[in-house]
């Protein structure tokens, strides 16, 4: 009997078995206690070094690093892939222009002669209702203001001095109305005064102008003018331009009209789909979720304009939704909230089997994801009722997290998951040479509903094939355990007789140019009486176990080693 201390290439040749049942993913999953620092090798006799297992979701898990893998009450396992979408604010959507108010001529309606009257009193009162216009086709009722400008430019042809009180009755802090009094000090007739006033906090309150959609604030001028013997004629006037200016809403109140609130194009990669191979797999119940968080207080719809796959060789494909589906509302506060300090909805919006062709659409097995989404406020559109009661305030906001929830139920024909591995192999030779065979024996015990095949392929540093780990006539095709008809587990495991790998001294030195591996992983679901695919679930416990046995023949004892 022969010792042979663990040497390198015995530590590759645990590393290839690795590899063929994706070790990466299962370190912590073998149990090493059988493995010494000496192996006894026998001629002829193959030792067991190690045993372990792999679930699917460990399989799963190193195709897919993208994805999130969780499972339901059942057990059912779920690839989950997760994205925040969209996050707009109000200040990114809705501004209140600048208004910019028609001039207005403060004038007498009488005439005092030069000489007459002097020191007496003059008294004139006007009201001018003042246009307040949007560009969206708004129909406010009232805004309350962080901050904003009033400015008035006012100019004097009046040659006497005196002061002009300015009211707004329908601008008001506290339900006191703005107003102030500007004096008149200089009698030239050529008076000019032009001062912003803050409007921090005031409450601006809109009028309905008598059988038009106009909105309008009233003004109140009232002058009084200390005659100065100069005369008065009907040609004098006072003349005053009035800006609203720099506004800032807290909250406004009442019809907002048709704002695109949102519009957003993205794109998402499918990990699980990134990595596979030509083939079939419908998955049974996808579901795309569309999670959104609201605090606008204004009915909107959301259009799925574009939602289109693509594979990995750049072929793509439309999702078709159903008409009564796409556009789709979703909850939105009302005034009533807004008193309750309960403004921020939610709503989850489903894409699935019942109002799209999602499965069809995985088919084409997808890489990559590109959509475009809006929304808009107020839509004129069936089954949309168009709500006068908006109300938006400046920290009302619009989130959508993207969900893509695969469950692992589906059916599968010639599917396989593929990915490349670093494998440096380029010193195999110097620990090969006292090597004459070695002999791997694998055997799998399979509780996963589905056949798996394996392969390993050799490349060198250009990645071209240098060998294969079996003959591509020889794959093992270890087959899929039973499942129970009611419940969808397994209920007894497909067992794999031992495979037998061999190498020879010259099959190792032709891997001395080897620097990565391609390992290929073939799946198919079982066939119905009918020969029709079957689509299976896989559960948390579902995995694959297996038993591993090595023999190594040497050229000449291995104690002079």
């Amino acid at each position: 009997m022969n010792k042979l201390r663990s040497t390198g290439i015995l530590a590759v040749f645990i590393l290839l078995t690795f590899i063929l049942l994706f070790s990466r993913c299962m370190h912590d999953e073998y149990d090493f206690s059988k493995l010494d620092d000496e192996i006894e090798i026998t001629a002829g006799v193959l030792s067991p070094i190690a045993y372990g297992s792999l679930s699917f979701e460990d399989i799963v898990s190193e195709f897919d690093s993208s994805s999130f893998i969780s499972s339901d009450a059942d057990g059912l396992l779920m690839i989950t892939y997760e994205d925040s979408l969209i996050s707009f604010l109000a200040d990114d959507v809705l501004e209140i222009p600048s208004q910019d108010f028609i001039e207005f001529f403060i004038q007498s309606d009488f005439t005092i002669p030069p000489g007459f009257g002097t020191g007496d009193t003059i008294k004139l009162n006007r009201t001018k209702k003042f246009p307040f216009s949007f560009s969206q086709g708004e129909q406010l009722d009232s805004m309350i203001l962080d901050e904003g400008d009033m400015i008035f430019d006012i100019t004097s042809q009046f040659q006497h001095e005196g002061e002009i009180v300015i009211t707004c009755p329908n601008i008001r802090l506290n339900n006191v109305p703005f107003e102030q009094t500007i004096v008149i000090d200089d009698a030239s007739g050529n008076f000019t005064y032009n001062t912003p006033f803050a409007l921090d906090g005031y409450t601006i309150y809109l009028n309905d102008s008598v059988g038009t959609d106009e909105k309008f604030i009233p003004v109140d001028f009232y002058v009084e003018l200390v005659n100065s013997g100069a005369g008065i004629s009907p040609a004098d006037s006072i003349n005053v331009t009035a800006t609203l200016d720099n506004m800032d809403f807290d909250v406004i109140f009442g019809y907002i009209g048709n704002y695109e609130l949102l519009s957003e194009p993205g794109d998402l990669d499918l990990g699980f789909f990134e990595n596979s191979l030509d083939g079939y797999i419908r998955f049974e119940e996808p579901e795309i979720r569309f999670n959104i968080t609201n605090s606008f207080g204004v009915p909107a719809a959301v259009d799925i304009s574009r939602f289109t796959g693509f594979n990995s060789s750049s072929d793509s494909v439309a999702m078709e939704f159903h008409p009564d589906f796409n556009p789709f509302g979703y909850a939105f506060p009302t005034l009533e909230d807004y008193i309750s300090g309960d403004i921020y909805k939610e709503r989850t919006v489903t894409i699935d089997n019942n109002n799209s062709n999602i499965s069809d659409f995985l088919a084409f097995l997808p890489s990559r994801l590109e959509y475009n989404i809006s929304a808009n406020s107020n839509p004129d559109l069936p089954g949309f009722d168009v709500d006068s009661s908006n109300f938006i305030s400046d920290d009302s906001r619009i989130d959508v997290d993207f969900e893509f929830v695969l469950p692992l139920y589906f059916a599968a024909d010639s599917f396989a998951l593929e990915d490349t591995i670093d494998l440096d192999l380029t010193d195999i030779e110097e620990d090969a040479d006292f090597i004459e065979r070695v002999t791997i024996a694998l055997e799998v015990f399979n509780g996963l509903p589905l056949d798996i095949d394996f392969q390993l392929y050799f490349l060198d540093e250009n990645y071209n094939p240098v060998d294969t780990l079996f003959s591509e006539d020889d794959r093992p095709i270890i087959s899929a355990g039973q499942v129970d008809p009611t419940t969808g587990k397994v209920i007894a495991r497909g067992i794999k007789p031992p495979v037998n790998v061999i190498y020879t001294n010259d099959d190792l030195n032709k891997l001395n140019t080897v620097k990565y591996g391609r390992i290929r992983a073939g799946l198919k679901t079982p066939s119905d009486s009918n020969n029709d695919l079957m689509a299976v679930k896989f559960f948390t416990d579902d995995k694959v176990e297996f038993n591993l046995s090595m023999g190594i023949d040497v050229r000449a004892n291995s104690n002079d080693f």
